[in-house]
């Protein structure tokens, strides 16, 4: 099986399309982060860090489309109702959707945030940035990646995680390279909790990464099936890669 990509133009088409069928009345950004309390947060905690998302402080006034896209990801594939407390009414879910499409809008565009600290040294530096596939089954929707990389500037200590919607898997070993370099084998094995303290189960969404911060790109393949996604990380400007250098 041929490594499946699929492009941005197509993907934008796409969300393009469904936002076509937005309710007339918008959702506010405090009307957007009360439901997010209620149906995914719950879950999405900072210490389950379920799928390697967090929603405790998801705030739909601050732009951040990587981690809207992997929210969006998440009420169109059924994780609305995950916590057990019901789903919104139907014209609330379709004003919910259609609000986080617009929040998620520049999510293959690298955002970047940064903790700020008395001194630049001891600040911490985020960026992520998604990227989508072609669908795995017919007239489903687009899986997704997330990659986030951070720097914390106080301890110089490093984290790259990569998270996936909307499918989990597990017992698998996929390969992530740098720079076109060969890949470095990373084994994923078990299975995650509900962050509500519910007894269910499910396959891992996320994934530490053990590789150098690349110059130009990396490569996440065959963590699906023939799937690879590609990440520009020269693509970020000057000034956030050389912060994030300085933990790798």
């Amino acid at each position: 099986m041929t490594i499946r990509t699929w492009s941005a133009i197509a993907a934008s088409v796409i969300l393009g399309a469904f936002a076509q069928v937005a309710p007339a009345e918008d959702l506010s950004p405090s009307q957007q982060n009360a439901l997010v309390r209620k149906y995914c947060a719950v879950c999405h905690t900072d210490a389950a860090n379920n799928g390697g998302l967090s929603l405790e402080h998801y705030d739909a006034a601050r732009a951040d489309a990587p981690l809207a896209a992997m929210l969006l990801s998440k009420l169109r594939n059924g994780a609305m109702g995950a916590a057990g407390l019901g789903v919104p009414d139907k014209d609330t879910q379709a004003a919910w959707v259609a609000a986080t499409i617009r929040q998620a809008s520049a999510a293959e565009n690298w955002t970047v945030s940064r903790t700020e600290s008395s001194s630049p040294q001891a600040s911490t530096v985020t960026a992520s940035v998604v990227r989508r596939v072609s669908p795995r089954k017919p007239e489903a929707d687009a899986p997704l990646y997330r990659l986030s990389v951070s720097c914390d500037g106080a301890t110089r200590q490093g984290a790259m995680l990569i998270t996936w919607s909307p499918e989990p898997q597990t017992n698998r070993t996929f390969l992530v390279s740098t720079d076109g370099q060969p890949g470095v084998p990373h084994t994923l094995t078990g299975q995650e909790k509900m962050g509500n303290g519910t007894t269910g189960t499910s396959g891992r969404a996320s994934a530490m990464l053990r590789v150098p911060l690349p110059a130009k790109s990396l490569t996440i393949a065959e963590l699906f099936p023939g799937e690879a996604a590609v990440f520009p990380v020269d693509a970020l400007d000057q000034r956030t890669r050389r912060e994030l250098a300085a933990c790798y």
